[in-house]
């Protein structure tokens, strides 16, 4: 053996072939930990589509109901629930990126789906290219969410350009955009467009001063006069037993008539859907009186309109017995401020026609 190849030899021997004699580098203990969130992304968007298209119009339904019930309905709550349903996302996207360095993996998965959720909440109330607002939501607040829905838009909207800004003006100047300046940016458009969603939201009619608002009325050549108005949360002391429970509120009046001596009370209660008050009313033992109005006797109406059961009966002031021949002026009256009622819930008064015998006493 020759000198030059105990040197090759020996090089051999020292330096193996980087290709095939070099040792495997084991992975990254973050990448690995990642892999699994790297796949939770697409398949997370593949069911929120899939959950959209099969259940979107249930759970919008449900959604809305419970905030329904949760806020009374009033305009200024379900403004609130609107703008909320829209800024979830981004207000969840800034808290999981501040916190994101701190999470462990499994935590990180949780954000997330959490995350997606929140998402998929806001789709189901955003209107596709062949539908509007106003035909996703129903209600007596829908007019009220609707506002919040489109001003937590308009902030979500600036939120986002307001960071992108901010986070491109910073990298020109090769510097890290600061965290105060960014949380401030995002609470200001937030905030700002919450204080305009709620100035702007209408009431909702489902308080006497909103659903019933004049102390006198005019319907079909009558004058109608309220006696007395009561706002309820809840239904308690309306009917006997539990027949109403799930509702929201009720609205309860009392109205005379200069067409005769009819008393009609009106007692109107809110359930958060339209399936919960057609259950409700189909409930209804036949005959089922009101509680807490004035003894004699009385004939009671009971139907549903909306997310409404309205529960009515009229009788005579002095409470003596109904003949025959009184009963159609006096569901005259009654139909009159029901349909009163009905109409500062659909937001056109139209006044009853006499039809069926039910008319009034001086045609």
């Amino acid at each position: 053996m020759t000198a030059g190849s105990e040197r090759a030899d020996a090089t051999t021997a020292a330096d193996p072939d980087p290709v095939r004699g070099a040792e495997p580098v084991p992975p990254r203990a973050g990448a690995a930990r990642s892999a699994p969130l790297a796949l939770l992304v697409p398949v997370g968007i593949v069911a929120l589509v899939a959950l959209r298209v099969v259940f979107g119009d249930e759970l919008r339904a449900r959604i809305d109901e419970s905030a329904c019930a949760w806020t009374g309905c009033t305009g200024t709550g379900m403004a609130v629930v609107g703008w909320l349903l829209i800024t979830l996302p981004v207000l969840w996207a800034v808290v999981a990126v501040v916190l994101w360095s701190r999470l462990s993996a499994p935590a990180r998965g949780a954000a997330v789906l959490l995350g997606l959720a929140f998402l998929l909440v806001a789709w189901v109330h955003v209107p596709g290219r062949r539908s509007a607002l106003y035909l996703l939501l129903d209600g007596p607040a829908a007019g009220a969410t609707a506002t919040g829905i489109r001003w937590g838009g308009v902030g979500a909207g600036l939120a986002v350009v307001g960071v992108f800004v901010v986070t491109a003006r910073a990298e020109a100047r090769r510097r890290s955009a600061p965290g105060r300046a960014v949380a401030a940016l995002i609470a200001a458009a937030l905030l700002s467009t919450l204080a305009v969603a709620v100035a702007r939201a209408e009431a909702a009619p489902v308080t006497v001063a909103e659903a019933m608002p004049e102390r006198t009325f005019r319907a079909a050549g009558d004058t109608l006069r309220r006696t007395s108005g009561k706002d309820l949360r809840g239904c308690a002391g309306v009917l006997a037993g539990d027949v109403l429970d799930g509702c929201v509120r009720t609205i309860r009046v009392s109205y005379t008539t200069d067409d005769s001596d009819a008393v009609v009370h009106l007692a109107a209660v809110l359930f958060p859907g339209e399936r919960a008050a057609r259950d409700r009313r189909g409930r209804l033992p036949r005959g089922a009186a009101q509680l807490g109005t004035p003894g004699g006797e009385t004939i009671t109406v009971n139907s549903t309109t909306g997310n409404w059961v309205l529960l009515g009966s009229v009788g005579h002031a002095d409470g003596r017995s109904i003949a025959e021949a009184d009963r159609g002026y006096l569901l005259w009256a009654a139909k009159q401020v029901a349909y009163r009622f009905i109409g500062r819930q659909v937001g056109l008064l139209v006044a009853p026609s006499a039809a069926d015998g039910i008319g009034p006493r001086t045609p």
